[in-house]
């Protein structure tokens, strides 16, 4: 079984998701307007990486159209925190 950690921060209207797999750290972006709650990105991200959707709009390349999209084999364990909003605190 592959433990896979996922930390999640709200930034603006985007999801902000860290994916860390095998030793290895992801980034992946998802608008608030469609995946409005927590669970909803959580719910998407275990269903990416378990289905690896070579269409799907979110896996597009960026850039240079090097992003690879990785399927995994094994069955997953998914841990996740969400840190809401990154705010900056002004010192009292």
């Amino acid at each position: 079984m592959e433990n896979v950690h996922l930390l999640l921060t709200l930034r603006g209207p985007v999801w902000r998701v860290r994916i860390l797999s095998g030793g290895t750290i992801r980034w992946k972006s998802y608008r608030t307007a469609d995946y409005p709650t927590p669970e909803a990105v959580v719910r998407r991200c275990a269903e990416g990486l378990v289905s690896g959707h070579e269409n799907d709009k979110h896996d597009e390349p960026h850039g240079n159209g090097e992003e690879k999209v990785i399927q995994h084999c094994l069955p997953l364990r998914v841990r996740w925190e969400c840190w809401r909003r990154l705010e900056a605190r002004t010192p009292a």
